[in-house]
């Protein structure tokens, strides 16, 4: 067990889990008390369902969670409404209490669903939180912004804040704050951030600083912290292969931003490679060794073809010099990529369960080479990017995305490979 997630409902205990899982982490939401091994789980998430009950019982009820999994000594995550709803001095004075050496980071944003912290106050949508619809929500009427004034009213431990202008310094002046901070006696600590890439920064400081930590937010910080923290230790039972054929500007954006956000391991091979493994398939087993090589450290690998400008090759004169039209040329190098493909997944040893494949053709050179007769849909994941199953061949069953090389924005390519990454994660089950 290596994090445990105390969340006042069930929406926020799953959204969490959902986050972790995305992360690779195997994850469980828990409805009542467990009777299972913990251990055998990356993270429980336990929904305490005190958000519109008293202070003393909510502080109770978090005391009696953290006794189910104290002697496994997991990274809490408290986990809190992202409209700042319910009691939240209570519940992280009660995680205090039963550790007075831990700090909390108190990270209450989730940029994606335009929730961000300015000036120690929570702005929804660029509206000041006590301004919106919640300010008139029956059970938990929201009527103050100011996350410091919240946890002031609601806790018995000191406040402090770290401002965006700390923030956007760097992780070296987050980890001085920090530790200023820790040898002072705080232990809670309000950061403002506006976007995932302040969250990871927070993230990143956190994780060097090594002090004693939990993680109070609606689940972004969660996940970023917890990455990091356990990414040695932590591997995907199933891995992602990735075959990108599209050579627009927008793929090499979206490889440019797979590259930055998560580890993955991606081989550049270039047209002329291409044509001679089309013509000699013996010719792609040192890409397939150096992928298989990488499989156990990379929880994503794949090939593309093209991650800068420079790598774009011109088809009209490589057509003329192997006397082939452009079409034909084409289809040599989309049958080179399924080749390399076919041999990674083919391979005695892979434990590749899930495919991203970006360019139609692509596709369907690389269903073919995998001796499937097509693919079972099942979802949507973005628009023209779609989720199924393979069918027939050696590789029946096998979970795919595929979408068309000029489809998505900036981030598909990530949101995809999240995705699929979720789908092949392997999930223990509980037995009632």
């Amino acid at each position: 067990m290596k994090v445990a997630v105390v969340a006042d409902d069930l929406t926020g205990a799953n959204a969490t889990c959902a986050l972790l899982s995305k992360k690779g982490f195997n994850a469980i939401t828990c409805l009542e008390k467990l009777n299972e091994d913990l251990s055998k789980f990356d993270v429980i998430s336990f929904a305490t369902d005190s958000r519109s009950i008293p202070y003393k019982e909510a502080y109770s009820r978090v005391v009696d969670c953290l006794n189910q999994f104290s002697k496994y000594q997991p990274l809490i995550s408290k986990r809190i409404d992202s409209t700042l709803r319910g009691n939240l001095g209570a519940e992280v004075d009660a995680v205090i209490d039963n550790d007075p050496n831990l700090m909390a980071l108190v990270v209450p944003v989730y940029p994606s669903s335009d929730r961000i912290c300015v000036g120690g106050s929570l702005l929804v949508n660029g509206v000041p939180l006590q301004n919106t619809a919640m300010r008139n929500d029956p059970k938990n009427p929201m009527t103050e912004s100011s996350i410091l004034e919240l946890f002031r009213c609601q806790s018995r431990y000191p406040i402090s804040h770290i401002a965006l202008k700390d923030v956007l310094e760097g992780k070296d002046r987050i980890e001085q704050r920090l530790k200023h901070i820790y040898q002072q006696g705080g232990r809670i600590v309000i950061f403002d951030a506006t976007t995932d890439a302040d969250i990871s920064v927070i993230a990143q400081a956190a994780n060097n600083v090594n002090l004693p930590v939990f993680c109070v937010d609606p689940g972004p910080f969660t996940a970023q912290f917890a990455d990091l923290r356990y990414s040695s230790e932590r591997k995907m039972a199933n891995k992602v292969f990735v075959a990108i054929g599209s050579v627009s500007d927008l793929t090499q954006r979206q490889i440019k931003k797979l590259r930055y956000d998560r580890k993955v391991w991606l081989e550049t091979v270039l047209i002329d490679q291409l044509i001679e493994i089309a013509t000699d398939t013996k010719k792609a087993k040192p890409i397939v060794n150096k992928l298989l090589e990488k499989v156990e450290q990379f929880d994503v690998i794949g090939i593309d073809t093209v991650e800068m400008p420079e790598h774009v090759g011109d088809l009209s004169k490589l057509a003329a010099n192997n006397n082939m039209s452009i079409s034909e040329i084409s289809n040599r190098l989309n049958q080179a990529i399924a080749e390399i493909t076919a041999q990674v997944l083919f391979h005695p040893e892979s434990i590749i369960r899930g495919i991203y494949i970006s360019g139609g053709d692509v596709t369907v050179n690389v269903v073919n080479r995998l001796g499937s007769s097509g693919f079972l849909l099942k979802d949507e994941v973005e628009p023209l990017t779609v989720y199924g199953h393979l069918v027939g061949g050696k590789c029946d069953g096998y979970s795919i995305v595929t979408k068309g090389g000029f489809v998505g924005n900036d981030n598909t390519l990530v949101h995809c490979i999240d995705y699929l990454s979720t789908k092949i994660s392997s999930h223990e089950s509980l037995k009632h």
